[in-house]
């Protein structure tokens, strides 16, 4: 929820400021966001990071789900197609693309969901799932405005509920 209010507060800023402020404003994220954990960023220049086993998921945040969410084996699995949804959103570049992507983050979410079912103790454990892959796959400045423009390109889209099989 707190990412999502981020990436809200972003958009607002973007469409109500000029760049430099929003420029400003985003600088200050890395240093508010880093006390979500202990695990190392990459923060190198590039949208793709480092992938060494070539799993579609940066190195940092394979040892970041290793490190939080590999208490189960559905759990970690669901944590990695999160992963890999997310980063393929921050790296799409047209609405095609973006609106797969899309559709590939709410099978995720409702992946998820499946593996982590109930309404009230399991709510903090999913939260803290996506809030945290996100932020660090929105980890740099080109990072987090390219998922921005991610979102832009599936303004105004609707989607349907992702049908079975949702997990990977």
């Amino acid at each position: 929820m707190f990412v999502r209010l981020l990436i809200i507060w972003v958009i607002f800023l973007i469409t109500a400021c000029n760049e430099s402020e929003v420029i400003n404003e985003v600088e200050a994220l890395p240093n508010q966001l880093s006390m979500f954990t202990q695990v190392q960023g990459q923060t190198s220049p590039g949208l793709k990071g480092v992938d060494s086993n070539e799993n579609g998921i940066r190195d940092d945040i394979d040892q970041l789900i290793e490190q939080k969410f590999s208490y189960s084996p559905k759990i970690k699995r669901a944590a990695e197609q999160e992963a890999r949804a997310l980063q393929q959103f921050m790296e799409a570049k047209t609405k095609e693309a973006a609106l797969e992507a899309a559709e590939q983050i709410a099978r995720a979410t409702s992946c998820t969901f499946k593996v982590l079912p109930d309404p009230i103790r399991d709510y903090e454990k999913r939260k803290v799932l996506s809030n945290e892959i996100e932020i660090w796959i929105t980890n740099t400045k080109e990072r987090l405005f390219n998922y921005l423009e991610s979102s832009k390109l599936v303004g105004g889209a609707y989607f349907m509920q992702p049908t079975e099989p949702v997990c990977d």
